[in-house]
This record gives structure tokens, sequence and C-alpha cells, in this order.
């Protein structure tokens, strides 16, 4: 099989952009999204012993976190369509299953014991767990993937320098 070197330039730019993205929504927003969860609980905590003591004075805003779960989210929608070109183009079929298998069959399921309210904090919030942390596996993999594409290309040049050097032994 001959390898392409400008496919496999190609390939290699397109998984170091993917892999650009993935750093990005893999540091910056499930800290964000646990900080999230951490407060979330704690409110919720805050309102049942409100509720228990009637102390009806207390009222605390959760829409305030809606909006840093509508950029977490967001963030994750905007970037599958990215995510799946990349892995049709790198004939990833098993990454494809596995995201089917790990983030749409729990989303599905999840819309399915909620009655279709998933568009709630804790909804959401617990919907981007398996997303994010299918991008960390992701990540995880891509290193491979472009020392695949190193190794390749690696290759190719001892190949081509071997027939160099082979060719000039036979004109001496």
């Amino acid at each position: 099989m001959e390898i392409n070197p400008d496919n496999n330039y190609h390939k290699v730019a397109l998984l170091n952009r993917l892999r650009i993205i993935l750093v990005l929504l893999v540091r910056i927003p499930p800290p964000i999204l646990a900080l999230l969860i951490i407060i979330q609980s704690f409110i919720f905590r805050l309102r049942w012993y409100a509720s228990d003591l009637d102390a009806s004075g207390i009222k605390l805003n959760t829409h305030i976190f809606f909006y840093p779960l509508i950029l977490i989210v967001g963030a994750a929608v905007l970037s599958t369509p990215f995510l799946f070109y990349v892995l049709i183009k790198e004939k990833r079929w098993a990454w494809i299953i596995f995201f089917v298998v790990m983030v749409v069959l729990p989303c599905l399921f999840y819309y399915i014991i909620s009655f279709g309210y998933i568009f709630t904090i804790i909804g959401m919030t617990v919907m981007m767990i398996p997303f994010y942390l299918y991008f960390l596996l992701l990540w995880y993999t891509l290193r491979e993937w472009l020392e695949e594409y190193e190794y390749q290309e690696m290759r190719e040049e001892r190949r081509k320098e071997d027939a160099r050097r082979m060719k000039e032994e036979e004109c001496m």
C-alpha cells in the first residue's frame, strides 16, 4: 500500500485541529461542570433545609447557573459535527459506535426516564458528563493516532533513503 504524503499531511493537520478543540473542551468545561454540580447540590440542600425551617426569606436564583451551562452544552454541540467529520475521514467507525453507545443512548435513556424534562440544569449537567468523558478518552487516543502517522512518515522517509542509497551503490 503506497502512502500519499499529501494525504498523510492533510490527515495530520486535521487531527491536530481536532486535538486543539479537544484540549479546550477537556480542560475548560469539566471543572466548570463539576463546580455547577457541587453548587447546585448545595443550593438544593439549602432549599430543603429552608423549607423545613419555614425560612421563606431565603431566595436563591439558580438561573445564573443556566447561562454557563448553555455555553458548555453549546461548545459540545458545536464541536460534534467536526468530530464526526474527522472520525469519518479517518474511518474510525468504532469511535462513532462508541459515541452512540456512550453519549446518545444514555441521553435517550435519561430523556425517557425524566419524561422529557432534559432542559433543566440538572438534566443538562447529567447529559454532559458522558459527553465530556468521551472527549477525554478520544483526546488520549488522538495522541496515538498522531504517533502512528509520524511513524508512517518516518518509515516512508527511510524507504526513500534506502532506495536512494541503493541507486547510488548501483551507479558506482
